[in-house]
């Protein structure tokens, strides 16, 4: 059953950031650069469908169909378990983003 949220309620929104454009224009240059450089570098998972081009969470969940249908029809054992991260790229620590980052050879 899907809760009611108060539209009084602050944490029910996200707030607007309005960017120039120039700033847009670098950000994108900067997230090609860091993909190319993740992708060149075998960093990114194969399994990873999340915020890269070309797949989406809807590719992942076709994949995993997929595959647990061949394990069924193998008669082997599917465990899944899904895990909600819902608003937890608000909560990430920018210190540790920048080490891990640095870890990569992106400073």
């Amino acid at each position: 059953m899907l809760q009611k949220r108060l539209a009084t309620d602050v944490a029910n929104y996200r707030p607007i950031l309005l960017t120039c454009v120039s700033s847009k224009i670098m950000e994108r240059i900067i997230a090609d650069e860091m993909y190319f450089f993740l992708c060149e570098n075998n960093i990114i998972s194969k399994a990873q469908h999340g915020f890269l081009k070309g797949v989406s969470t809807t590719t992942n969940m076709l994949k995993c169909f997929n595959d647990w249908t061949v394990l069924v029809q193998a008669q082997k054992s599917v465990t899944v378990a899904y895990i909600d991260f819902a608003k937890a790229f608000h909560t990430v620590s920018h210190t540790k983003l920048l080490q891990r980052l640095k870890q990569y050879g992106i400073d």
